[in-house]
């Protein structure tokens, strides 16, 4: 990156310019996606297309001919439609609710969004089996107020999953709505109301029309990663809730059948390209990368004081609450000293923390994770770095396709990646020392490293550049003093970005390491899948601490950062 800086000045811009010096600053990450996503997946892929080395389709003819894998894809495309729906309906109140308080208690509301939205998949999921299960909090409170004589079957149905999946979901429709919101003229609500329109046509006619753009965006994204969804299906469904990636995951670790995995590994990638096209026809794929101008309105919707807006504000609470509470209430449940969690624990201890840090496995896991994502994190930062600063730069009708191309590895179900290094480094024995595994996080980790810095770029004013050259300052000056302070909270953003998502990761870490370097997560979904053990609750109570260190760590940074570019100019 600090090379891009410095060959851009006056005397070679002309040079730079010019689409060869920008395609080799877009090679490294060109060439690992390649080698690492692209030919990987091909590989995989291909297979669904032969019958004993024959090139045929009978096995996609036998997804449809044989009742059972009909049966999953039509619950995959239910419950991916059942969830859309879900955070939609769920995410208008709160979205609302956030755009209509006053700053402070915003803040309080985005906390409760943000939290569970860095919080790892498996963090979240761990919480709602601990609520829903039997003798759960759930079904104590039910009992306990007579609503109920006997528990609810929450968990392990069609129930659990849909309420799991929300959960971890709905954030991604929440953010784009409450930006909707905002941008929102205040104004036209006031009117319409001033002439008499009921709630329900201020919704219908004027909020509806005005925040679709962002209820579609978010329920696109929703929809992509739904389909493709693996963990909370596995935990919190039955054998009737089975989706297309726990069946890839049975064909190949329990069948062998490489085939069959394989051309159901392509329905589901055809599905999640096809609603990336249509995200991208609709909003752009440059949306994910706008940086920040500044611009837009500033106005903040006005809370309704009619009965509707009243409603309103209590089903925003309550969502909040739906998001926020499963993990502070896992987090005293984590202290309790019985064989089995519960709440409120009938004795606190640190029984099971103690455990956490004593046991071989859970530290050997907790270290192996952190270690791989320190890794992950430099090898996609130095990826995502030189490519954005290429693409910044390109002046070439392939940079669209480049630019999707780094993009697309954070659409693509992890379990199709997963399963195609797997295929690919299998028999190169890059399994057990960590390689595939830290490969495949790099593929899923680059594209947000890639993101936030084409947004820091987009941001920066090319106009300071220019005047740091015309007062005498050499490349490097111009980097170190004008660039780099401008581009440290979306290397900061990007490096966080990295590190969780390494850092939580499951579905790859399943295929990708075995019993010597299993990562935590990989060790947390063990303990939940097979024999539940406390000790899930505990670590993942560590991990909501170290995300919520991180987060308060990237704040601090980002705002020492934004002192050091004030005081640098």
């Amino acid at each position: 990156m600090a090379v891009s800086a410095l060959t851009d000045n006056p005397a070679q811009q002309g040079r730079w310019r010019k689409p060869g010096p920008a395609m080799v600053a877009t090679l490294p990450l060109l060439l690992f996606l390649l080698l690492f996503f692209v030919w990987p997946l091909i590989g995989l892929l291909k297979q669904g297309f032969y019958v004993q080395g024959q090139f045929s389709l009978d096995n996609f003819l036998h997804l449809w001919d044989t009742p059972i894998y009909r049966i999953v894809l039509q619950n995959t495309f239910v419950i991916a439609l059942s969830v859309t729906v879900g955070c939609i309906v769920m995410s208008y109140p709160l979205a609302w609710l956030m755009a209509s308080v006053r700053p402070g208690t915003a803040k309080l509301l985005f906390f409760a969004v943000l939290l569970p939205f860095w919080s790892s998949a498996l963090v979240r999921t761990t919480a709602w089996i601990a609520l829903l299960q039997q003798n759960g909090v759930v079904n104590s409170l039910l009992m306990s107020s007579h609503i109920t004589e006997q528990p609810i079957a929450f968990l392990y149905n069609f129930t659990g999953v849909l309420i799991g999946m929300i959960h971890v979901l709905m954030p991604f429709v929440v953010l784009p709505l409450y930006s909707s919101f905002r941008s929102m003229d205040s104004t036209l609500l006031q009117a319409a109301q001033s002439l008499g329109a009921d709630s329900l046509s201020i919704f219908t006619r004027i909020i509806l029309p005005l925040t679709r753009p962002g209820a579609v965006a978010g329920a696109i994204i929703v929809f992509m990663n739904a389909v493709g969804y693996y963990i909370t299906p596995s935990l919190m469904g039955g054998p009737g809730q089975r989706m297309i990636a726990e069946l890839i995951s049975h064909n190949i670790t329990d069948e062998l059948n490489w085939s069959i995995a394989a051309a159901l590994g392509l329905v589901l990638l055809l599905t999640t390209l096809l609603s990336l096209w249509l995200f991208n026809r609709l909003f752009g794929l440059d949306k994910l990368m706008a940086g920040s101008s500044g611009k837009g309105s500033q106005s903040v919707v006005v809370t309704q004081r009619s009965s509707g807006g009243r409603i309103t504000v209590a089903a925003g609470i309550l969502v909040a609450l739906f998001l926020i509470l499963p993990i502070l209430i896992v987090i005293p449940m984590s202290f309790g000293t019985a064989n089995f969690p519960t709440f409120p624990p009938a004795e606190y201890g640190v029984r099971w923390y103690a455990n956490f840090f004593s046991d071989r496995k859970w530290t050997a896991a907790l270290g192996e994770s952190v270690r791989i994502g320190l890794m992950v994190t430099l090898l996609s930062m130095v990826l995502g770095a030189t490519a954005a600063m290429g693409i910044h730069k390109l002046r070439s009708p392939r940079k669209s396709w480049l630019e999707t191309l780094f993009i697309i590895p954070m659409s693509v179900p992890a379990i199709i990646t997963a399963v195609s290094l797997y295929y690919l480094c299998g028999p190169l024995g890059l399994i057990n020392n960590s390689v595939a595994l830290i490969l495949g996080h790099t593929v899923l980790a680059t594209p947000y490293t890639y993101i936030t810095l084409r947004a820091a770029l987009k941001g920066f004013d090319p106009s300071l550049e220019l005047a740091a050259y015309s007062l005498g300052a050499s490349g490097w000056q111009m980097f170190r003093r004008v660039m780099l302070p401008a581009l440290v909270p979306g290397m900061v953003g990007g490096a966080v970005f990295a590190f969780v998502t390494s850092f939580d990761d499951v579905v790859m870490s399943l295929f990708l390491t075995t019993i010597r370097n299993r990562t935590l997560p990989k060790l947390m979904y063990e303990g939940l899948a097979f024999d539940f053990d406390p000790t899930v609750i505990s670590a993942s109570c560590v991990l909501i601490a170290a995300t919520a260190g991180i987060l308060l760590a990237q704040g601090l940074i980002k705002r020492n950062g934004g002192k050091y570019a004030a005081t640098a100019r």
